[in-house]
Order: C-alpha cells, then structure tokens, then sequence
C-alpha cells in the first residue's frame, strides 16, 4: 500500500513539473501597454520641447474650440474648479479620507501614491511649453504657468482611476462599474474641455494621457502585489493597514 501511495504521489509531482504555468491574460496584456505607455510619453514630451505648436495643432485646438458640444462645455465648466492648484489638493484629501474611512487604511495608502505621481504636473517648467491664447495663438511661456502635461488631466485620470480599481476588490460590482464609468467619462470631457476652452494644446493633453495611464498600471500593479511584497514584515503590514 505503500508503495502504491509513493508512485501515486511521484505521479502527481511529475505531472505537475510538466505543467505550463499559466499567465493571465491580463499579465499579457498589462506590460506590453506600460511599456508603450512610457515611451509614447518621452516621445511627446520631446516633441513638446519644439518652437511652436506641433503639426496640426493649432487647426485642432480652433476646431475642438469652435465645434464644442455645449452639454459637454456645461459638465467641464462644473469639473474644472475642482481641479485647480489650489482646489485639486482639497478635493484629494476629501477623496483620500473618504476611501480610508469606507475600505480602510491599505486602499488609502495606495490612493495616496496615485497621488503622488501627480507631481507628474510639475514638469511644465522644464519643457517649458506656453499655453494657447485667447485667439488660439502661440506665445512665449512664462515661468510658472507651463501647459505641458495637463495638470487637469494627469489628476482626473490618476485619482478617479486609482478609486476605480480600488472599488472592484473594496466594494460592490454595481458601485465599482459606477465609478469606473464616472472615472473614464470624467476624463474624457476633462481632456476635450482642455483643448476646447484654449487651456492647453492637444499634445499636452495627449502626454498627460500616456503618463498618467502608464502611472496607472504602476499603481494598479503595487496594489495587487503588495501583499507578496510585505510576506513576513509584520510591522510594515500592520503599518500598510494589511492583514499581519
């Protein structure tokens, strides 16, 4: 008998080593776009370094300015002052404190660094890119007031995102496609309203859109391996607000 429960065993063990690993279809998926993500990023940020408005743009943004649906006007005129510099802060930390208070101190944690990354914003200066004028005219840029990326968008994106993927393991299906539809809705008119308004031109929009979706899957990448990552540090997971 026993002999007939060690081959049993040893049958299994092979079989198993013989086994592919299977990779999720989302791990296929999510690297190849971070990658592309990040370049596409460099790519346009250099491209924004350049005298005068890329290819195209100037007739875009009068365009997108002209031909703006009037719904979509009214919804970024009630968005945009949530997201100011001096208002985005206020309206993070009543985001932050609500996901702590709801789902507890890990989710906040990781919503903090989504919040983080949106120093993204800060490189304005360094490229030095000026923001389209009334007219929809190219000028000199001013120390302080650089338009590339989009601070509006790298924020829309990067924190309504971040409570979206928190909502599907922290809360229900019904409530986490609510805001994943909140989320990607926002953005969108967020990024149109931008351009449409004469705020920024389409290249600031469009970088601010490759960084802070390939911030996005870092953070969402964090939050689902941060548990591995901590294994056996039990004063790290008890400070993370994980299980210890």
């Amino acid at each position: 008998m026993a002999a007939v429960g060690y081959g049993a065993i040893r049958r299994d063990v092979e079989r198993a080593m013989n086994e592919e690993i299977p990779v999720e279809p989302e791990a296929r998926f999510i690297w190849p776009a971070a990658a592309f993500l990040v370049v596409a990023s460099v790519i346009l940020t250099l491209a924004a370094r350049g005298e005068g408005p890329f290819s195209g743009e100037r007739r875009l943004t009068l365009w997108m300015h002209r031909n703006s649906p009037t719904p979509v006007d009214w919804m970024g005129a009630a968005v945009d002052p949530l997201v100011t510099d001096l208002t985005a802060p206020m309206v993070f930390a009543v985001i932050l404190l609500a996901v702590w208070w709801r789902w507890g101190r890990h989710p906040a944690i990781v919503l903090g660094l989504a919040g983080a990354f949106t120093a993204l914003t800060r490189i304005g200066d360094i490229v030095e890119r000026p923001r389209p004028t009334a007219s929809g005219a190219w000028t000199d840029h001013h120390f302080g007031n650089g338009g590339y990326p989009s601070g509006h968008v790298v924020f829309t994106v990067l924190v309504l995102g971040t409570v979206a993927l928190l909502a599907r393991h922290y809360s229900s299906p019904s409530v986490a496609r609510w805001l994943a539809v909140l989320a990607v809705t926002s953005s969108a008119i967020t990024a149109w309203t931008r351009i449409s308004d004469l705020n920024h031109w389409p290249l600031d929009v469009f970088g601010a859109l490759t960084m802070a979706s390939a911030a996005l899957i870092g953070v969402s990448y964090v939050e689902r391996h941060l548990d591995a990552f901590t294994a056996g540090r039990t004063r790290l997971r008890a400070l993370l607000g994980l299980p210890t």
